[in-house]
C-alpha cells in the first residue's frame, strides 16, 4: 500500500495586486468622484477615520484634504471609531496620532469630542446617534476599509456603513447596536444606515481594500446613492 507522507511541502499563491501610489491614486479618486462636482468653495468636510491600522491611511487622508482645500473646501478630520480608545475623546485622539493623523501632522483640526446628535429612528424603534461635529458639517466623507467581519456574515460587514452606524454612533451608537448582539451589526445596521443616508450631511466614501499582504489593493469612491448596492459587492472582492 502506498505511504502518505505525514507532511507536505506545498507553496500558497496569492494574487496581489497593489496600489503603487496611494496618495495619487486617492486624489484622482475624488478628483473624479460625483461628489467633486458637488463641493463648494467655503463648505466644511468632516473626513470620518477609524481606529483601524490600515495601510497608508495618513497618505489616503492627506490626498482627501488636499482634494477638498483644492477646491476651496474647509476640512477637518472626525474620529469615527465608536467606542474604541476608551470612549473619551483624549483616547481616540492618540489612538488616531499613532496612525500619523494628528493637527501637528495634518494642518486641520482633528476633531474627537464625543458629543452626539439623534438624528431620527430606525425601523426597530431605536434612536439613530451620530457624531454632533459630523452632523454640523455641510458634508461628510469618510475612509473605511471594507472586509469580512471576524464575528459575522451579512450583506454590510466591515466597511463604510459600518463606519456610518458604528464609527460616527459614537459611544452611544455602538453600544447600542452591540446590544442586540450579531443581529444588532448584520440585521439592525442595514436600517440604521437608510436613516443616516436620508438626514445626515454624508457625501461618499473612499472604500479601501487590502490583498494578502495587507498592501493596498483597490481604492474607490463610493457615492451616497450608490452605497446600498455596491459595498456588498466591494466586500466581495474583498
Amino acid at each position: 500500500m502506498r505511504q502518505i507522507p505525514q507532511i507536505v511541502q506545498i507553496t500558497q499563491r496569492h494574487s496581489q495586486p497593489e496600489v503603487v501610489d496611494p496618495y495619487q491614486a486617492v486624489l484622482d479618486a475624488w478628483n473624479a468622484s460625483d461628489f467633486a462636482q458637488r463641493l463648494k468653495p467655503g463648505k466644511t468636510v468632516g473626513i470620518g477615520v477609524g481606529s483601524r491600522g490600515i495601510a497608508n491611511i495618513e497618505k489616503m487622508v492627506k490626498a482627501t484634504i488636499d482634494f477638498v482645500q483644492k477646491r476651496g473646501g474647509i476640512p477637518f478630520v472626525v474620529a469615527s471609531m465608536g467606542s474604541h480608545g476608551g470612549a473619551n475623546a483624549e483616547g481616540q485622539r492618540e489612538l488616531l496620532a499613532e496612525y500619523g493623523i494628528s493637527e501637528s501632522a495634518l494642518g486641520v483640526p482633528v476633531k474627537t469630542d464625543m458629543a452626539v446628535e439623534v438624528i431620527g429612528t430606525n425601523s426597530w424603534g431605536e434612536p439613530v446617534y451620530w457624531d454632533k461635529n459630523a452632523f454640523l458639517a455641510d458634508h461628510v466623507v469618510t475612509l473605511s476599509r471594507v472586509k469580512p467581519h471576524t464575528d459575522f456574515r451579512g450583506k454590510y460587514e466591515s466597511g463604510i456603513v459600518k463606519m456610518l452606524v458604528i464609527g460616527l454612533g459614537k459611544r452611544e451608537g455602538a453600544s447600542q447596536h452591540h446590544l442586540w448582539g450579531i443581529a444588532g451589526l448584520r440585521d439592525m445596521m442595514p436600517k440604521t444606515v437608510e436613516v443616516i443616508l436620508e438626514k445626515s450631511p454624508f457625501e461618499a466614501g473612499l472604500a479601501i481594500v487590502e490583498n494578502a499582504r495587507e498592501n493596498t489593493a483597490l481604492v474607490e469612491i463610493v457615492d451616497k446613492a450608490k452605497l446600498l448596492q455596491r459595498e456588498p459587492e466591494i466586500l466581495d472582492l474583498a
